[in-house]
């Protein structure tokens, strides 16, 4: 908990414009690793310390069985004294409750004191995370939070970028509200001198009727203003507006199909029969 705690990236700062919500893959690796790490030299260091005191009492105990040791000369070791204190394990009959449960016995063993350290050391670094946050000295779940939703629309807005910037006659898509609201502007600014403010239509063709020349659907339109129709004065516009702007101006068009507006020019080419998907 404690290493977690603080390997944070956003523990102790107040810098919303550099902070990142997630470990990266390599920090979470090296966090892990360390936690990994703590871990094995703990167990390392416990068994290290049962075998050294094992053999310790091998040791004696064949010195005194041969004579070259006195019992009574026999002394607490460091590495003894320090494996007591850290596991202070009690023999089983000085913890045994007396009591028989159908054959087993009742223990009364306390925590060992690693153990008990383990939890101490929780609660302090409790304490510290409250104190932490509670002082503002880091971001609080809903701070966080909208740091994260500033990020995501970073990333949207840079998504959608380069989505526009993909779009063509083969996967172009009616654009939404906001879109044709854009189309409409584009529309009066780069083709009302041929189709008319309200595409009525003038030296160009009524864009508002079920008539068309080149395809009356979302993909013809699109094409048709990307690469025009020259040999009927139709420039092409790819050039001069990008793949989502031009989407744009084919979606406003297609919205104005059925407007009947005054003055509208007779109709040119076939009726467009809109193909019903299955």
């Amino acid at each position: 908990m404690t290493i977690f705690l603080f390997t944070s990236q956003n523990s102790f700062s107040q810098d919303t414009s550099r902070i990142s919500t997630n470990f990266s893959p390599l920090e979470f690796g090296v966090v892990i690793l360390l936690a990994l790490s703590f871990f094995i030299v703990i167990l390392v260091l416990i068994a290290s310390l049962s075998v050294y005191n094992y053999g310790q009492s091998v040791l004696r105990k064949d010195k005194i069985a041969r004579g070259e040791l006195i019992e009574e000369e026999e002394t607490e070791s460091f590495s003894e004294w320090f494996w007591k204190k850290f596991n202070a394990a009690k023999p089983e009959r000085a913890v045994l409750m007396h009591h028989d449960y159908d054959g087993i016995e009742e223990l009364d063993n306390d925590l060992p004191p690693w153990w008990k350290y383990g939890f101490y050391l929780s609660i302090i670094a409790g304490i510290i995370y409250f104190i932490v946050y509670a002082n503002g000295m880091a971001l609080d779940s809903t701070e966080e939070y909208e740091v994260a939703v500033a990020e995501g629309n970073v990333l949207k807005t840079q998504y959608l970028a380069e989505m526009a910037s993909s779009i063509n006659e083969n996967n172009v898509e009616l654009a939404d509200v906001a879109g044709i609201t854009k189309g409409k502007t584009l529309f009066t600014k780069k083709c009302r001198t041929c189709h008319g403010k309200n595409a009525e239509g003038l030296s160009g063709p009524n864009l508002t009727d079920e008539y068309w020349l080149h395809g009356g659907d979302i993909k013809s339109i699109f094409k048709t203003v990307k690469y025009g129709i020259p040999a009927k004065g139709m420039i092409a516009w790819q050039d001069q507006l990008s793949p989502q702007e031009m989407q744009e101006v084919a979606s406003f068009i297609m919205s104005l199909q059925g407007s009947n507006p005054p003055n509208a020019k007779d109709p040119q080419g076939e009726k467009y029969e809109p193909i019903e998907e299955q």
